[in-house]
């Protein structure tokens, strides 16, 4: 089986390599079953496929993926699936720190292309903006460079959570910094993200 490298794996979207995309779910059934057929077409089409949150979440993801019959052993030890804890990757010692997170990431697109993958898919659940050591601007500034410094980059970004996750704040911040946004079952361009203003190419990392 084979799919377009570039499908979402629902909704018959195609995303473009450097897309940052804001997922919103109304329930976590929803969230699992369209993030679970995100990962499923990226590992289909030879893709390394990271998943960063908490213990929850990637035990939901692994019973996701084992129902559609993918060989979780393999897949993991080859590490072209990443499942990745969100209290390391984003809140290391507690603190939330932009240039470390995005560091990180720039280390696994470095890695990705040492270990022979063209392309990747970063799939970021967001239950960890609820902890109260999160200052809410500096993490709507992450996400707003994280925007900018993706363009022409091998890599689609996907950060989602559940709405019942997210204050009125944390969603207005959402919307500041990704210029996609998968609400339900569609995708929208979003005209309130104000990250595009800050024009293309102007990336501080050099892979």
């Amino acid at each position: 089986m084979t799919v377009d490298p570039t499908d979402f794996g629902a909704l018959g979207f195609r995303f473009s390599w450097g897309d940052h995309i804001c997922g919103i779910f109304d329930s976590h059934a929803q969230q699992m079953e369209t993030m679970g057929a995100f990962v499923a077409a990226g590992l289909i089409s030879g893709q390394r496929c990271v998943w960063v949150g908490p213990p929850a979440s990637s035990r939901a993801l692994r019973g996701q993926l084992a129902g559609i019959g993918a060989d979780l052993s393999t897949l993991e030890a080859s590490g072209q699936l990443l499942l990745l804890p969100d209290a390391d990757f984003y809140l290391r010692g507690g603190l939330f720190d932009i240039e470390r997170n995005l560091d990180l990431l720039y280390t696994l697109l470095q890695e990705n292309q040492r270990d022979g993958y063209l392309t990747m898919r970063f799939a970021g659940d967001l239950a960890y903006v609820q902890t109260g050591e999160l200052d809410l601007r500096a993490w709507e500034e992450y996400e707003s460079r994280l925007t900018v410094e993706a363009r022409g980059l091998p890599v689609v970004v996907i950060c989602q959570a559940l709405r019942r996750q997210l204050t009125g704040s944390h969603i207005v911040a959402a919307f500041r910094s990704h210029p996609l946004v998968l609400l339900g079952d569609a995708i929208h361009e979003n005209p309130f993200c104000r990250s595009v203003l800050a024009g293309p190419d102007q990336t501080s990392h050099v892979m």
